[in-house]
């Protein structure tokens, strides 16, 4: 089993303490597209607050690829990789959060993000952004 981290240190924006706990998934399975469990614990249920969260999530990923595009060197690149894979991982998006921190370690490393990543990268985004478009607007 691989161990993953959900990590929501310190306060949250709704002044509540969060705190790390682990997530276990076989290493076999494909993580859902967004974890509605997750989203819903994070949002304490809200349905109005997990539109939002999603939609403002949304509306920040091309910047944020944008922002990964332009950057001028490794640190920015992990900066904006580093960006992606928190905001992925806070709203559930536990497949792209992998992806860019895959991205991420490839930066730290000092190594430009290749072709291959970076079309994996864009399609986890879009199949992120459809999913949350077919859960908002149904």
């Amino acid at each position: 089993l691989d161990q993953h981290f959900v990590r929501c240190g310190g306060l949250g924006s709704c002044g509540r303490r969060f705190e790390v706990v682990p997530v276990y998934r076989s290493a076999m399975s494909d993580p859902p597209i967004i974890d509605h469990d997750h989203l819903a614990r994070y949002t304490l249920g809200d349905r109005g607050l997990e539109r939002e969260v999603l939609s403002l999530f949304i509306d920040q990923i091309p910047h944020t690829l944008d922002a990964l595009d332009a950057a001028p060197d490794d640190e920015a690149r992990v900066r904006a990789a580093h960006t992606l894979k928190g905001a992925a991982r806070a709203v559930g998006a536990v497949k792209l959060g992998d992806i860019a921190a895959r991205v991420e370690r490839q930066a730290r490393s000092g190594l430009p993000v290749d072709g291959l990543m970076r079309q994996e990268l864009e399609a986890a985004c879009r199949e992120v952004r459809e999913a949350i478009l077919d859960t908002t607007c149904a």
